[in-house]
């Protein structure tokens, strides 16, 4: 009966998602299903306004940049908490990432430093990084599998490439509103051949080789299911699917390298597959996805399944979930432990979605 119940919910969640994105849940060509969800510390209590993610692939670790605490909290892929720590000079973190030899990286409201700090939250001062401009403003980072850094940095409107060493690679873009240029860098992610950069002023998504040369770009900030109003961050999956949170549309939009648009999920609401100002999106070696919320103040973690939701999942009255009452409103959330207020414990399961 649980596992019925869970089915249910997980269906009609991500069917109402479709339906609300304009796409028939019958002839999708694929969707993305939920297996976990987790908004809280071990001891700290829940998220606040949490607004960057990152993975470490070498750990099989999750990064949650937890805004309105002023934390930085490290999970399992099912959401159980391990760490979290803060600083005093950490204040609202809005992305996270780490490198290769475990170093969390960091950008927070000081939009012109990149702050380092050991796994366990020992400061270790500003990354000292060459060829910047005397006041810059990042607006992401992010690492590739060889521990190179990624910087998007916005008065001269650049991705700049360091090494592991620190030292500069190469760097390329420079402002305005042309292809293979920047104005407002909210995203970067990179794999063997690729560096996906987002923009929320210009074009939306650019794709770059391994060069730093332009290969193509797409989405304007207009209407329409390939176009973007705000995408805020953007993560290669193990399927060759680009993927781009739009955070003003609540939307989760799927992209092949060729810039055709696929598919696209969310829409504003607080059921299980549903977002509410997504800002970030993270993707690991196994296929997984996680999503932040910065209103929903959790994260979701997904895996792409081939075709649609079967119809029968639907409560047709208005498309939630069976086995919900239909009064349009919200449906409690789950897996939050009835007499703790510290969330899971480590190696616990209660944030899995059952299967």
């Amino acid at each position: 009966m649980k596992r019925a119940i869970a089915l249910s919910l997980l269906f009609g969640a991500a069917a109402l998602a479709q339906a609300q994105a304009g796409e028939p849940a019958p002839h999708a060509k694929f969707h993305i299903r939920p297996v976990a969800l987790f908004y809280e510390h071990l001891y700290e209590g829940g998220f606040a306004n949490p607004m960057g993610i990152a993975v470490d692939p070498k750990s099989n670790e999750i990064w949650v940049a937890d805004t309105g605490n002023n934390l930085i909290g490290v999970f399992t892929p099912d959401g159980a908490p391990l760490y979290t720590f803060g600083s005093a000079d950490l204040h609202e973190p809005i992305r996270v990432a780490v490198d290769s030899k475990g170093r969390v990286c960091v950008l927070d409201n000081d939009r012109n430093r990149i702050k380092a700090f050991t796994y366990r939250g020992d400061p270790l001062g500003d990354l000292t990084l060459p060829g910047l401009p005397e006041k810059p403003t990042f607006g992401t980072i992010a690492f590739d599998a060889d521990g190179n850094l990624y910087v998007g940095e916005n008065e001269t409107c650049q991705v700049l490439v360091y090494g592991p060493d620190l030292k500069p690679r190469q760097r390329f873009g420079s402002c305005g509103p042309e292809e293979g240029q920047f104005q407002a860098i909210t995203g970067i992610a990179v794999d063997k051949e690729r560096i996906v950069v987002v923009d929320a002023q210009v074009l939306a998504v650019q794709v770059f080789d391994k060069h730093g040369e332009f290969v193509r770009g797409w989405g304007h900030h207009d209407m329409g299911i390939q176009n973007f109003s705000l995408p805020a961050s953007v993560a290669l999956d193990a399927k060759g699917h680009i993927v781009v949170i739009d955070t003003l549309r609540h939307e989760i939009k799927f992209f092949d390298y060729e810039g055709n648009f696929l598919e696209r999920f969310g829409g504003l609401g607080r059921r299980i597959g549903q977002a509410s100002y997504p800002s970030g999106i993270a993707a690991d070696p196994s296929g997984r996805l996680y999503v932040v919320e910065k209103f929903n103040a959790r994260v979701q973690a997904y895996v792409v399944a081939e075709g649609g939701f079967p119809t029968a999942a639907l409560d047709k009255k208005d498309n939630g979930p069976k086995g919900q009452e239909s009064d349009r409103k919200e449906v409690p959330r789950i897996s939050r432990t009835s007499n703790s207020n510290s969330g899971s414990t480590p190696g616990s399961s209660n944030n899995r979605l059952e299967e």
